[in-house]
Parts: structure tokens; sequence; C-alpha cells
């Protein structure tokens, strides 16, 4: 193995027993995120050297998890690549505006364009404002006003209940309670 993968898998597995530590000391949120980023780093530079994804995959496998302590959770390889995403994405701050788990949904290529418009969220807003105004992007409020006024619509989204998100239902509960109120 050339000292660059060595360099790179001994900073993911050092960086490993902070994000994994499960002892009654365990490391504090903010440096497993930190963790969880410089990870990533390693892993893309680890990427970079090795020929494909299968190379990767497989180097992962013999020398990443198969040296992983005892005394650390379970650690696979979908948690690596998610990993290796966060600095596709940007600088720690920013993926901690964002939050980790919506990176990779906002790297897909159908998503460029809200991907853009988060990374000016935050280049111009303090962190809890850009944090409020992302979420309102990721998670758009849903109007089910103009369904509720159609009967049929309103069937069919009905019976389609089950398909729709907690906040789909919930606005449509609410549109439904304001038609109700307002036919009084």
């Amino acid at each position: 193995m050339s000292s660059a993968l060595k360099e790179q898998k001994e900073t993911i597995l050092q960086y490993l027993e902070t994000t994994h530590y499960i002892e009654s000391n365990a490391p504090k949120a903010e440096e497993k995120r930190e963790a969880k980023y410089k990870i990533g780093k390693a892993c893309n530079k680890a990427r970079e050297i090795l020929c494909s994804d299968d190379a990767f995959l497989d180097w992962v496998w013999s020398n990443v998890i198969a040296e992983c302590s005892t005394d650390i959770e379970e650690v696979t390889p979908n948690t690596l690549i998610s990993w290796r995403l966060l600095p596709k994405f940007g600088t720690l701050e920013q993926c901690e505006i964002v939050g980790f788990t919506h990176i990779s949904k906002l790297l897909l290529d159908k998503n460029a364009a809200m991907k853009a418009e988060v990374l000016d969220i935050i280049a111009n807003n303090d962190p809890e404002t850009a944090n409020k105004l992302i979420k309102m992007v990721l998670k758009p409020a849903i109007d089910f006003t103009p369904i509720v006024a159609n009967k049929k619509n309103l069937s069919d989204t009905v019976n389609k209940a089950d398909k729709l998100s907690k906040d789909a239902l919930v606005a449509l509960v609410k549109a439904m309670h304001q038609k109700m109120i307002s036919n009084k």
C-alpha cells in the first residue's frame, strides 16, 4: 500500500474512533460532525489515488473496516461513502447549517438549482436565519386549498393519504379545516 493510502487509512481510523465511540466519555456532537467531515476528506483523497469505485470499496473493506477497533460501533462502506459527500458539498460550516442528512439530496443533479439557492442563503444570512430559510427550501409548504375546493380531487387525495408525507398530511388536514370553517 502506498504511503498516501496508508496516511488516509490512519486518518480515517483515527476519526472513526471519534465518530463511533460509545463509552460514557464519548466526544461531543460537534467533534463527531467534524470527524465525519475529515473522514470524508480522507476517503476522497484515497478514492483519487485508487483507480475505481470498486477498488475503493475493496480498500475500505480490507484496510479500514477490517482494522476498526472493537470499541466502536460497526462501520459500513455506505457510511463512509455518505461522508465522502460532505466535502463535495462545501465547508464543514455549510454542511452543519444544512444538516448532514440533506447533503446527498442537494448533490443530486436534479437539485443543482436548489443547492445553489441553499449556498446563496448561507452566504447571505447568519446561521440561524439560514437554517430556517433552508428548511423552507428543502421542505416547502404544501397548499392543498385548491384540492380541498374540488370534491373529486379531495377524494382522490384522501384515497392516497397513506402515500403523503407527514408534513403533506398535516397541510391537507389544515386545508380541510379551513374549508370547513369558511363554509359555516
